[in-house]
């Protein structure tokens, strides 16, 4: 079959009407398709076809330049850190100017003499999994020829082929490896434009933003300093107020008559200086992007010590305090980029990245959190807000829409929806109306006044390949900001076309089923094209082999995860939605009317029995940014290795720990999970306390129950000092990195949130960590304690247990739907639904899941060219997969000398561990070429 790809331009011609033709399409093999671009000329040189241009990348002389930069995978971070030392005297004694512009030097030199820079030079064609173990490689096999080219002994050549020999095999492996890491970084939330990006770069082809020339105001500008000023000058005058209509100018003008004042006496808990745990938090959220005009990124700030660390946090706390906002932070460069479709001569096509200075961001970003706490603290953002809020998404802005339609069906009435789309948002944003906006929501004080710092004057200039253009000022608006193997191929389409295909269905799975069906050719072509599977294997066979269940039994699985995320969440708008009486006796008379989504998944939840499952509650508000919480955790024996320590060890230093914290009283805590119990038990000096969990509930759940189960029986003693031992590592490093995560299991929180009230009472509670079954009296008690507990506790489920308690009910239905399929050939083979590791060549994997299936290119393409079904001449019966390994007499002598056996049993050829000489059987009988 011969393999080609339609290659289609960026700019498809249209014409109106039929006097010429306007074919935009050209034909190449996949294996040219990343290397080439296609463009239609707009004159038809006095033709009736306009001319195709085709462009091979590899040789583009616009993409031989790049402006330099740090190679940050390259980097000695020991030898910056040792270099970066930033003084905090210096910070004290300068102004904030000039402790910047220290701050920036002090970084930069120390990148330049530890971090290597591009040579801003750009091969033809980039290999981006070659290495230096590839370049050894490569110079002993060169080294080997040239031996061989000068002396052309046997002796020299056989060294020149087993070096090249051993050459490829390293290229190949490391080319597999980079090829496996390239995938990993394809997500569901990639678009198809950032995979093509990717697919190209895989390829060693980088894509060229390169501007050739521009049209502005009727002139010809082809000069990168007059490009970069002529789309400067285009986003300028965007920005401009000016382009306001009169009765709003005018209106703005009016309005910003009125000063804003956000100074205040008042001492505001959001205006306090930031601690070093908001900014570790914050700096640990952040993952690193290009840099703004200091040259600096996030991995600079993140290998500096602690003591410039807390340096230049000192520095953020100045301009925190003193209200003054850096020069150099009011700058940013814009790098443009056409917006797909556009003609690239018009200046205003171009999309503004703006790149700021890192350093500023990641104060915006402390400042922010405070911003944010404030505003969900206080309750001032709208429900139905979704949008740049944790835990909530466009989802729930859809299932309002569906709600809303579904019960105007019902109700056999009208519904209007306003859809809005502004144009230029982010560029005309008005920048006293939002200053008005935190004016009236009552913030005053250092917050504000940053925030209006920040907007008050904003310099950029574009940066077109090495040329800047003049700085501009923005009036208005805010910154912006080879082949693979089946389990490869899975991941991308996992996550670039399933994820498609999931988003929304908790809405789009209410249509009708005949509907819904035009999805599944997509899944089982996908299917098929990752397994290799024939064209006529069963769909069921599919959904096994690939382990990927059919999209229904997924729409049902993701609809039961956003409920119970809906009910975790006391705040979502539809936390406590019901129907009304007249509505849910109207939706039972009109059965044919689809019903909304609660009644839908209260469907499920009745097939599956989960009414009385509760999901544990988030709490409401966590932790203000300027009060995060410091656990810290006691370890006495960090320093010895378990598979290396005796049991006596432990319980001598335990012992000595014990007498040195002999005022303590001790407390024990353990968790436990079995195939059929989750439980926790505390142990106290008088007494154990135990219970059982729900089995849907993780280990840590079980582990963290127990000490919020300590520290509720503490509150209630007349005693102040307590010591609490657990042997989950887990639980106590989230309760100590509880700042650097930004989704929280729900018990952590409570558990900070009692230790915070209990050190209020002068209770002094400490955490320590003690290594489990070594002997150690207490931890042995409570292990045992918890293994034995009957007690059932009113304990609700966290979402993240439920999630996974729920994937193993819809998974456990799928396998009782596998067991009816009797008939299934692959169900003699695979019995159980359950993943199996793939072969590493992809040809052996394809003719291994097409014997698996039983439909093959021999045994079943005559159901696709309508032929007669062939026959065994010996037999007289039909061809099969197991006939042919197992069962036909001709094969008898083969099966005997491969196999040992004159009849063997699929599910050992062919099993998760296929028989090592299957492929040399199939070989020696002639089938494998037509498998």
């Amino acid at each position: 079959m011969v393999n080609f790809m339609a290659l289609a331009p960026k700019n498809p011609i249209q014409p109106t009407n039929r006097t010429f033709h306007s074919v935009d399409l050209a034909i190449c093999s996949p294996f040219l398709l990343p290397f080439l671009s296609l463009t239609v000329d707009n004159d038809l040189y006095n033709s009736d076809h306009f001319p195709l241009i085709i462009t091979d990348n590899r040789r583009n002389p616009a993409n031989s330049y790049r402006p330099p930069k740090y190679i940050l995978n390259a980097a000695n971070w020991q030898k910056f850190t040792s270099l970066a030392n930033i003084n905090s005297d210096t910070i004290k004694s300068s102004s904030i100017e000039q402790a910047l512009s220290y701050i920036v030097n002090t970084i930069i030199e120390a990148a330049d003499s530890s971090i290597p820079k591009t040579s801003g030079k750009r091969k033809k064609q980039n290999k981006p999994w070659w290495n230096a173990e590839c370049q050894q490689a490569y110079k002993i096999q060169r080294k080997a020829w040239g031996i061989f080219r000068r002396y052309p002994t046997t002796q020299n050549f056989i060294s020149f082929k087993k070096s090249r020999a051993e050459s490829r095999k390293i290229q190949r492996r490391i080319r597999r490896a980079s090829w496996r890491k390239f995938i990993s970084g394809i997500t569901s939330t990639i678009s198809s434009r950032q995979m093509w990006t990717k697919v190209k770069k895989a390829s060693g082809v980088s894509n060229s933003n390169a501007i050739s020339v521009l049209i502005h105001n009727g002139q010809t500008i082809s000069s990168l300093k007059g490009i970069a000023d002529s789309i400067a000058s285009t986003l300028a005058y965007t920005c401009s107020s000016q382009n306001y209509p009169r009765q709003i100018l005018n209106n703005k003008i009016n309005a910003e008559k009125q000063k804003l004042n956000f100074n205040s006496r008042t001492n505001f808990s959001y205006n306090g200086s930031f601690s070093f745990l908001e900014f570790q938090s914050c700096l640990a959220s952040v993952h690193d992007s290009s840099p703004g005009p200091d040259n600096i990124t996030y991995s600079m700030i993140k290998h500096l010590t602690t003591e410039s660390q807390n340096a230049l946090l000192h520095f953020y706390n100045r301009i925190w305090q003193e209200q003054y906002f850096p020069t150099l932070w009011q700058q940013a460069i814009i790098i443009p980029l056409l917006k797909p479709g556009k003609d690239p001569k018009n200046p205003s096509n171009y999309r503004p990245i703006a790149l700021t200075c890192c350093l500023c961001k990641l104060l915006e970003r402390m400042i922010n959190r405070r911003l944010v706490h404030y505003l969900e603290a206080n309750k001032y953002l709208h429900p139905f807000q979704s949008g740049f809020r944790k835990g909530r998404s466009t989802i729930d802005n859809l299932l309002a829409l569906e709600t809303d339609i579904r019960l105007s069906f019902l109700q056999r009435k009208h519904l209007v929806a306003i859809f809005f789309d502004i144009e230029k948002a982010y560029d005309r944003t008005w920048r006293y109306g939002i200053l008005k906006d935190l004016y009236d929501l009552g913030l005053r004080g250092n917050l504000p006044i940053f925030i209006k710092n920040f907007l008050q004057v904003r310099k950029f200039r574009v940066k077109v390949e090495s040329e800047f253009s003049d700085f501009f000022i923005q009036e208005e608006g805010v910154p912006q900001a080879w082949g693979a193997d089946r389990d490869s191929m899975l991941k991308i389409y996992r996550a670039t076309v399933l994820s498609k295909l999931e988003y929304g269905c908790t809405i789009y799975g209410s249509a009708r089923k005949s509907v819904l069906q035009k999805l599944d050719p997509v899944h089982h072509t996908a299917l098929r094209l990752c397994s290799g599977a024939f064209r006529t294997s069963p769909v069921k066979s599919l959904y096994v082999e690939c382990y990927e269940p059919a999209l229904e039994l997924k729409r049902q699985m993701l609809s039961l995860n956003y409920y119970f995320k809906i009910q975790s969440n006391s705040n979502h708008p539809f936390h406590d939605f019901k129907l009304r009486p007249f509505l849910l006796r109207l939706q039972n008379a009109r059965k044919s009317l689809i019903p909304v989504f609660f009644t839908r998944v209260h469907d499920i939840l009745s097939d599956f029995n989960l009414f009385y499952l509760h999901v544990t509650p988030h709490p409401k508000t966590n932790f203000p940014p300027w009060g995060i919480p410091v656990v810290q955790f006691l370890n006495p024996f960090k320093t010895f290795i378990k598979s290396d320590t005796a049991d006596i060890v432990y319980q001598q230093i335990f012992i000595e720990h014990r007498q040195e914290y002999n005022d303590f009283i001790a407390i024990y805590t353990d968790g436990s999970k079995s195939a059929d119990l989750v439980s926790f038990a505390v142990v106290f000096p008088n007494t154990t306390l135990s219970f059982k969990l729900h089995s849907s509930c993780s280990v840590f759940t079980a582990e963290i129950a127990a000490v919020l189960l300590a520290l509720e029986q503490i509150s209630d003693f007349l005693e102040r000092k307590f010591i609490i031992y657990t042997d989950s590592q887990s639980v106590l490093e989230s309760l100590k990195s509880f700042y650097i995560h930004s989704h929280h299991h729900p018990l952590v929180l409570n558990v900070l949130r009692l230790l915070n009230k209990l050190a209020s009472r002068d209770f002094n509670i400490l955490l320590c960590w003690v290594p489990s079954h070594v002997g150690i009296i207490g931890n042995e008690e409570a292990d045992k304690a918890a293994k034995l507990a009957s007690t059932q506790t009113n304990s609700t489920v966290p979402l993240t247990d439920f999630k996974k308690y729920t994937k193993a009910l819809f998974y456990s239905k799928w396998q009782r739907q596998w067991d009816t399929e009797t008939e299934n050939k692959l169900r003699a083979v695979k019995p159980h639904v359950q993943p199996w590791p793939s072969l590493m060549n992809r040809k052996a994997d394809t003719l291994l899941t097409r014997l698996r299936v039983g439909h093959t290119r021999y045994t079943h393409r005559h159901l696709l060219l309508g032929e007669q079904a062939p026959m065994c001449s010996q037999c007289n019966c039909s061809m099969s997969v197991q006939h042919i390994l197992s069962e036909c007499p001709n094969f008898n002598s083969q099966r005997l000398h491969f196999f040992r056996v004159n009849s063997v049993d699929l599910s050992l050829l062919l099993g998760k561990a296929p028989h090592v000489n299957l492929f040399a059987f199939l070989r020696s009988i002639g089938f494998y070429p037509h498998i």
